[in-house]
């Protein structure tokens, strides 16, 4: 099964890369990692923590009720929980996704609550029913802020870097330099971009042009609108990460300034080159904290061609920004010239 997606000439000078995680996107997307049987090591321990929480509030079931008859694990789910229009802002999508209009709402929600038996709300939302959408409005809120709000920012960083990535194969390619190196799950064959999908589907561009959506929950294929009328869209994973150690080995052979600081200069995506030049150490040596970085899930790294380019993980960011808030905690110490160093 395959996802088609046909370019012409004016296509491929209208496609485009957002630079920041889509707030929807991501909500819809963690819906089916927070369903999943199993999921992807880089998504494990945001899984476990998030399922504590949700389960643990008082409102949870009324809320991922509604949240789950119009996701399911598996399978299709209505595009106007993702609109179209690029906002960085959460309360900005929810207010879009609020003002759809009925007729568009009772095309795309019937079909999520056939052969299933859904929450009075959710068939309400199939004819626009003003109390159904102010539920659809504080479940998907309650959501965002229970388990998307406070992982944000490393999800927010993960997304930005992989767009430098992205950045970067367009300056030694162009476009079709972008497009060769989206994911493993996606394949560039002039002029058609291939990706695996649950069904066999084309989507002609037609000089329209395509948003690509890198995003942080995505996983396994990419996804795409149903409507072949809304502008086309193609989300995709974002760079893969390393797994997470099983234990705290990998993470105590962390304890010291310099990688400290590779993780810091990892912040901007480098290659294992810049990498020494930044940190003032011989070529082995980075290569060598790179390495450890890595198998601890603090770093992703990525070839093109012959070079490798490292970049912090979402992981390795809220390492990052824990070891700030904690400093006073005995965690980090702060040495005389004010300089942080790993207690």
């Amino acid at each position: 099964m395959a996802l088609r997606l046909h370019f012409t000439a004016d296509d491929l000078a209208r496609t485009r890369i957002i630079s920041h995680p889509h707030p929807t996107w991501e909500l819809v997307n963690s819906l089916h990692i927070v369903q999943a049987g199993h999921t992807v090591s880089r998504h494990a321990l945001w899984r476990e923590s998030s399922l504590a929480r949700l389960t643990r509030h008082p409102d949870a079931r009324r809320h991922l009720d509604l949240l789950t008859a119009l996701v399911p694990p598996r399978g299709s789910f209505p595009d106007f929980l993702t609109p179209h229009q690029d906002c960085d802002d959460f309360a900005t999508s929810l207010d879009i996704v609020l003002s759809t209009p009925t007729s568009r709402l009772a095309v795309e929600v019937a079909p999520s609550y056939l052969m299933r038996q859904p929450p009075a709300v959710t068939r309400d939302l199939a004819t626009g029913g003003l109390d159904a959408l102010h539920a659809l409005g504080d479940a998907m809120s309650w959501y965002h802020n229970l388990v998307l709000a406070p992982h944000w920012p490393g999800i927010d960083r993960a997304v930005r870097g992989d767009r430098t990535v992205r950045a970067e194969d367009v300056a030694a390619g162009g476009i079709e330099g972008l497009l060769s190196n989206l994911a493993e799950c996606i394949r560039w064959t002039p002029p058609v971009l291939h990706a695996r999908y649950p069904v066999d589907h084309d989507i002609e561009l037609a000089g329209r042009g395509l948003t690509l959506i890198p995003s942080y929950f995505c996983h396994g294929t990419p996804v795409a609108f149903i409507d072949p009328g809304l502008p086309p869209v193609l989300v995709y994973p974002v760079s893969e990460v390393q797994t997470p150690a099983a234990d705290l080995a990998a993470l105590a052979s962390l304890i010291g300034d310099t990688r400290a600081r590779v993780l810091y200069a990892l912040r901007v995506p480098r290659s294992t080159t810049n990498l020494a030049e930044h940190i003032h150490a011989s070529l082995a040596a980075a290569s060598k904290h790179a390495t450890v970085l890595r198998q601890a899930g603090l770093i992703s790294s990525t070839r093109r061609g012959n070079t490798v380019r490292h970049f912090v993980t979402a992981l390795g960011e809220q390492l990052l920004d824990t070891c700030h808030e904690q400093t006073a905690s005995g965690l980090l110490l702060a040495s005389a010239s004010g300089r942080r160093r790993w207690a």
